[in-house]
Parts: C-alpha cells; structure tokens; sequence
C-alpha cells in the first residue's frame, strides 16, 4: 500500500467507527457487545492527569454471565488487564473495532465458547476484566498518552478499577450481572508495555495499602520494559549474543524505531525534570523530518503503517518542506530486513550528544543526581519510571520473557532479578522458555497459551496458592479464618512451622520462638 493509499486510512475509520461518546463520567455500563457468554461494556471515569487536575479516561469491562445462569454462578476473580503499546486509537479496549482483544476475552472467560472447564479453573475463567484504555487513547484520545509513565498510568488504571467496579455492582443490584462470590480475587496481566504496567499496577496497589482492598494475588506479565535504561543500553551494546539466544541484532540497531520518540516524548511530557527540554534536545532533526511525531499524535497509523511509510522513504527519499532527503541519506538513517520492515542506526536517529552520552558505559555506573542536562535529566526519568527495583513486592509475580526479543530485551527480567536476589522461584519466577521469538511473535504465543488456560492456568494457580485464603475479609467486616498457617508472604504452609519467626493463623500473626 502506498504513503497515499495509507493517508485515507483515517478517513476510512472514522466512517466505521461511531463517533467518541462524551467525555462525561458515565453513571452505567454502556453495552458494547456480546461474544457467546462475555458481554463487553464500556464507561467513563473520573482522574487526574499529571498535573493533578480532573481528567475523564475510558475502559472497557468485561463480564462472564451465561444466557441461562445457574443460582450458583457467580464472578470469582477480578482481571486487571493493561494493553500492550499501540498507536492507533481505533487500537484501544473500548474502540469498536478491536476484535483481537475482546476475542482474547472471550476465550479467556473460558465457557463463553460453551466449553468444558476444569472446576478448579473456574477462578480464572468466571470472571471481569477491567480494561482501561490509558491517557491518551479512547475518550481522551486528543491528549498525548503519557508512555510509560508508570506512577500515573498504574493510578489511573486503578482509578477505572474503582469506579468500574461501582457501575458493574448496578447492573448486579439490578440482576443484570452475576454477583461476586465472598472469596473472590484478582490478578494482574499484561504484556510488553501492558506488562510493565501491570507490574506498576502491583506496585501502586502494595504502596498505597489497596491489594487488600482488592484481594490481590499477583501479576502475570509478558516481555515487558521493567527498566528502560537497560532497555535502551541493549540497543547501544547488544550484538546478537546476549541471553544465551542468538538474535539478528547489532550494536547501535534499532528494530521498531517508534520506541524511543514515544519512549522519550512520554519522559518530557510527564516527569518535573524534564520540563524546559525538547524532542531536538535527543532525536536528529532528520528523524523528526519523517513525520514520526505527527504519525503518533495522529493516532491514525499502528505500527505496520508507520514502517510501510517509512520503507517508502528508504526507497525514494522523501520531502520534508525546508530539507530534502536522497535514498542515500535515508540509507544511512533506516535500513530494511525485509520489504516493509525498518531498522535505525542509532547513530543518526540521536543526536550526536546523546547518542555519546547513551555509549559511554561510565555514564551508567549510577542514575545522576544534577540537574539541568538535558541527557542526565532523561536518565532520572528513566530510572524514575522503571519498575524493576525500588520496591518489594508483597505478592507473587509470574514473568514470562523471550530471550529473543530484539524489542524488550531479556535484561529487563535480569534487571528486577538483580534487584530482588532472594525471591526468585517464591515471591517472583520466570519462564524464559515459552518461545524464542522477537517481540511480535512473543506476544502472540503469550496470549495464544493464556486463553488455553494450559501453562497459563498454572501461571494464575500459582498466584492463586500464594493468597492468604483463610484471611479474606468480607462485606460486613467479619473474618473467614481456617486451620492453616501462614508466612508473611501469604503462602500457605504444611503445618505448623517449626523455623523461628512471625507467622499468620486464624487471621492473627503468631509468633514461633
């Protein structure tokens, strides 16, 4: 297709879709639609943006309810799901055109295909999925999205949680939906920007004392950037051989160029010490001349169009107005795997200070503290919205990574595990094993393998094992208590311990001298 052809795209959409509800915080569940037994609702909500003031954000809520449900059925779990990096808005939870993930869910709430489900599966799949859209995407779509910005995306997304929750308890109240059963819980996921999100999720749950408002158990998270610097640096360093896994990437090699605008524009736009600097203070002016930034802000083009666009200007060169590019220049600037895929030399997509500053290894020993550089202050951001250390989680995390991922590197698993030494294999594991794929390829075996509920059932099984299960509270401020005991992790125990320490029993901390 051509640059031409891809310019009517928008156009062409904006026939299909319905034009964007109000942004007006939503007093019901609106009805999307209904796939066999998962019933799709969308629905505004109040928050705040990164300056504090109010914001109305959009989500979607997905719900399991039979056509002729049983006096027993009833939701179990709570999934808090965060999507992936997109750049369309006809992309996000609530557009009408995103079938892929509303298929995801139906499948993931297993018997909505009228399938048979192991009983002791049905946590997983009797459940709501609550599904922001993030800042930036669905009733907000005008706004710039606040990439990776972990703090304030994790907020808001519990902020859809929350108030989806009060309009999904209507349509109970109602009897328009299943109610919540007494021991209900809920999970996280997501994978590669949704992933660090979810992991962000966990983190602004745990520090704001909300997980056991929510009975959180865990997070199930695919490929995600934990940590951008390490992320960035492999870019720089890697030459095909990190990770044990033998990659097509080279030293200075970009493999989906959008990354870093959107990964530096999401800094500027929302950390304090980035105020002042510019996308020109990073990124060459012949990068920018591509159009990049307007093809984002569009939110028109996903991914596939962008490096269609871009392939075309490799091929013939390109006028930006004021400059012109040869194919030669442009050579120098992308180079093509194959048709319709662009790679950038790092080289010249930064600028000469920034890329010296991002090759030089002592620039890394330690986040800078000075401020008032422009490569110095995107390094604290990027240490500041990494969700790798800083923190202990407090429930189990299931990380899924490819160690051939040329997008998100491996190391962003390396970077959590280096930081948390001693929880690997109980508090957090990893299964690295899943697939050698790139990032693309990852992320659809990630969610092929979760909608089979086969690994990934065991994934939620062991998030599940780790709930303080006899310790939940309910509606009228009561305990449900049993005979097992407790770590502190929640970790159900074979008996009674025998090791010295603090322990929980029949909802108290006990200790054991």
């Amino acid at each position: 297709m051509s640059i031409s052809k891809l310019r009517l795209l928008p156009a062409i959409l904006s026939c299909l879709v319905s034009s964007a509800w109000a942004a007006e915080i939503s007093d019901s569940l609106k009805k999307l639609n209904t796939i066999y037994h998962a019933t799709t609702f969308v629905y505004n909500y109040p928050s705040k943006n990164v300056a504090g003031e109010d914001v109305v954000l959009s989500s979607a809520l997905v719900a399991w309810l039979p056509d002729e449900p049983k006096e027993t059925d009833s939701i179990e779990s709570l999934h808090i799901y965060s999507h992936f990096t997109i750049t369309a808005d006809h992309e996000c939870p609530t557009s009408e055109l995103n079938i892929k993930e509303r298929a995801l869910f139906s499948v993931l709430l297993k018997d909505a295909y009228g399938m048979e489900v192991d009983p002791a599966q049905n946590f997983i799949s009797h459940a709501v999925i609550i599904a922001p859209d993030y800042e930036g995407y669905g009733a907000t779509k005008d706004v710039p999205h606040p990439y990776l910005a972990q703090e304030l995306t994790a907020r808001q997304v519990m902020d859809a949680v929350e108030y989806g929750m009060q309009l999904y308890k209507k349509h109970v109240d109602d009897k328009r939906a299943l109610p919540f059963k007494s021991d209900w819980r809920s999970f996280g996921f997501g994978f590669s920007q949704g992933g660090a999100v979810a992991v962000a999720v966990q983190r602004y749950m745990e520090e704001q004392g909300l997980d056991e408002q929510w009975r959180y158990r865990g997070t199930i998270c695919g490929d995600g950037p934990y940590d951008l610097i390490a992320t960035l640096r492999y870019y720089v360093e890697d030459d095909g051989n990190s990770y044990g896994q033998q990659t097509d990437h080279r030293k200075g090699i970009n493999t989906m160029p959008m990354v870093v605008p959107l990964i530096i524009k999401g800094m500027i736009d929302t950390h304090p010490d980035m105020k002042g600097h510019q996308l020109t203070d990073y990124l060459s002016q012949q990068f920018l001349d591509t159009g990049i930034m307007d093809w984002l802000e569009s939110k028109e083009y996903v991914v596939n169009d962008i490096h269609e666009m871009w392939y075309d200007q490799l091929q013939e060169g390109f006028d930006a107005g004021e400059r012109q590019y040869t194919k030669e220049q442009m050579a120098e600037l992308f180079e093509s795997p194959k048709e319709n895929r662009v790679w950038a030399h790092l080289d010249k997509l930064f600028t000469p200070a920034f890329y010296e500053y991002m090759t030089n290894p002592a620039n890394f020993d330690k986040v800078p503290t000075e401020k008032g550089d422009p490569c110095k202050d995107l390094h604290r951001a990027l240490a500041d919205n990494s969700v790798s250390s800083g923190w202990e989680p407090k429930h189990r995390i299931q990380f899924v990574h490819s160690k051939g991922d040329m997008v998100v590197p491996y190391g962003n698993y390396l970077a959590f595990r280096d930081a948390h030494p001693d929880g690997e294999g109980t508090l957090y594991r990893i299964d690295d094993g899943v697939t050698p794929s790139d990032h693309i390829e990852a992320g659809t075996v990630f969610y092929l393998n979760l909608t089979t509920l086969g690994e990934y059932g065991k994934y939620f099984q062991w998030l599940d094992e780790s709930g303080t299960t006899g310790i939940r509270s309910i509606d009228n401020g009561k305990w449900i208590m049993d005979n097992y005991w407790y770590d502190l992790q929640g970790r159900k125990l074979p008996g009674k311990p025998t090791q010295k320490g603090i322990y929980i029993y029949k909802g108290k901390k006990r200790i054991i001298q």
